[in-house]
């Protein structure tokens, strides 16, 4: 029979399998006869812990029916399922429930259910059929949310802090709470699918992984993320030597290691460590890099990424040995890859410049899939800073042959664009400067932007232009200067719109250690407690002054 009396239209796919089976019907009760179904269980479960995983096997359940049942009608509800398929063997049927894939569904509990039931003959010559009983097996399918980065993945012993936790499928589930280890955070709040703020309670020193607390799933999330609390530092003013010297490329304090890695043109390229332990600066350790242009660490700090003109090395950041080389595809003749910025999304902008003015792409690396891929976006030799949590990157480009300047560029992780700031600058030697959550910028050395009530990048004051190096506070509160002029620190408080008339010192210029030399590049470890100023003569680390 290829027909089922009443029978109503449903979701899903309906399955019939005609069976041999006796064909008394008519004056007989139900009771004498074998019609009944029953199933091997009533409940399968697929889980798998991200949206990109593969997907999960089929499962197979087996029916079991009466010598009476002429026809098997299988039928399947749910987006989790993407076919069901049956074998009969005898009296039994193996029947086959295969899940869609991951990728096709994204993150989420994703019910459905397997009706399955045997039809006998109703009458003598089988001209109809009348149902037996029905079992139902249902099906859970789980995709779980990933919890990919926090950034800053760095905290200070004892202080409370903010962080953006990234991944996907945080809007999947109702979240109840964040955890830092087994620590409950004060607050926190899912901006979209993928990005989670949190506010974290004063923590001793170590290392916790974040969790979320989400009542309806099974099990802890598969988690990359893991903050680093460290004590604060307490490092004495002292200026080191250079193994080799040359001109710098660009100095990381590696707060979680606590050590310091400068990128030096050096002998065609060379990152030196200098490691703090037992109270001292060790001995420095190098590593040659050809071509070496530029030097960050990953977003949680497992990996030192370090720019040649050409490629991108992956490499340990405690022995600088190199891992992974990942070329630029498809760079022009004459065009190089040029600075490396950082988001909190396990990814990087790469920029790429030439001798000349002109426009060029930029490449995107993604820490997850280990690639390096050529964008649609073009910039004219730009260099890149990102905020401390990664949330967004500044991009000021030129060349000095321009007689206009170009358009300085934000990109904001939320809305994953570029968009023009509404300012126009060339850029020189001095790279952007950008504080904690982005709400500070120093363009050029001197000029401070931020937002006012009016605008959203506006000029809110000048620091002094014979500043050659600069760093800002977390906060956006506080820009300290190396001044060619002073020979010394100065410290600003740029927390106030100065309308875009210069910023006065606070107090006198605090001498340096020692000189560091010329072109050289500053930065501030995590508690704003030190600068790490480093030229083409020397490593000055300082305290920074409380002002």
């Amino acid at each position: 029979m290829g027909y089922l009396l009443g029978v109503r239209r449903v979701a899903g796919v309906l399955l019939i399998a005609s069976l041999s089976a006796c064909s008394s019907g008519g004056g007989e009760g139900d009771e004498t006869r074998s019609t009944h179904t029953s199933v091997s269980t009533n409940a399968i479960e697929f889980a798998v812990d991200a949206p990109d995983a593969a997907k999960p096997p089929a499962q197979t359940v087996t029916a079991t029916f009466g010598d009476d049942v002429a026809h098997l009608a299988i039928i399947h509800n749910g987006a989790g399922i993407a076919n069901v398929t049956s074998e009969v063997s005898g009296r039994t049927a193996a029947i086959n429930i295969d899940p869609t894939a991951p990728t096709d569904l994204g993150s989420g509990i994703f019910p459905g259910s397997v009706a399955i039931t045997g039809y006998f003959c109703a009458d003598a010559a089988c001209t109809s059929l009348a149902a037996g009983n029905t079992q139902t097996i249902t099906v859970r399918y789980q995709i779980s949310p990933v919890i990919q980065t926090v950034m800053p993945y760095v905290g200070t012993a004892s202080v409370a802090d903010t962080a953006i936790i990234r991944g996907v499928g945080f809007r999947s589930f109702a979240t109840q709470g964040v955890r830092v280890g087994a620590t409950a955070a004060t607050e926190f709040s899912i901006n979209s699918d993928t990005e989670l703020r949190v506010s974290y309670p004063a923590l001793a020193a170590g290392s916790y992984e974040i969790q979320i607390d989400i009542p309806e799933h099974e099990g802890d999330l598969q988690s990359s993320a893991r903050l680093v609390i460290v004590d604060p530092t307490n490092y004495p003013a002292q200026a080191l030597a250079y193994p080799t010297t040359g001109s710098v490329l660009e100095v990381v304090y590696d707060a979680e290691r606590s050590a310091i890695l400068v990128a030096t043109d050096a002998g065609g390229g060379t990152v030196h460590r200098y490691a703090f332990a037992e109270g001292a600066w060790q001995t420095p350790s190098s590593a040659v890099v050809s071509e070496l242009r530029d030097i960050t660490l990953s977003t949680q700090g497992e990996r030192l990424l370090t720019l040649t003109q050409r490629s991108l090395i992956l490499a340990d950041p405690t022995t600088l040995a190199a891992e992974t080389t990942i070329a630029a595809e498809g760079l022009d003749s004459g065009v190089t890859l040029k600075n490396i910025a950082i988001t909190n999304e396990d990814r990087a902008f790469v920029t790429t410049g030439q001798s000349t003015s002109g426009a060029t792409p930029i490449y995107l690396y993604s820490g997850r899939q280990a690639t390096l891929i050529e964008t649609s976006q073009t910039l004219n030799n730009a260099t890149p800073t990102p905020a401390g949590q990664g949330s967004s990157i500044v991009f000021i480009q030129g060349h000095s042959t321009l007689t206009s300047a170009p358009p300085v560029f934000l990109f904001a992780t939320g809305a994953a664009q570029f968009q023009p700031l509404g300012v126009s600058l060339n850029q020189n030697a001095i790279a952007p400067v950008v504080d904690k959550a982005g709400r500070r910028a120093i363009l050029n050395g001197t000029r401070v932007h931020g937002t006012t009530e009016t605008e959203s990048f506006a000029l809110l004051g000048t620091l002094p232009a014979t500043t050659v190096a600069l760093a800002v506070n977390k906060a956006g509160s506080r820009a300290y200067t190396y001044d060619s002029a002073a020979a010394g620190i100065l410290v600003f408080d740029i927390s106030a719109d100065r309308d875009e008339a210069a910023y006065a010192a606070l107090g006198a210029a605090v001498p340096l250690a020692g000189d560091p030399g010329a072109s050289p590049k500053m930065t501030i470890s995590p508690d704003d407690k030190t600068l790490f100023v480093a030229g083409s003569a020397r490593l000055v680390i300082q305290p920074a002054p409380a002002l």
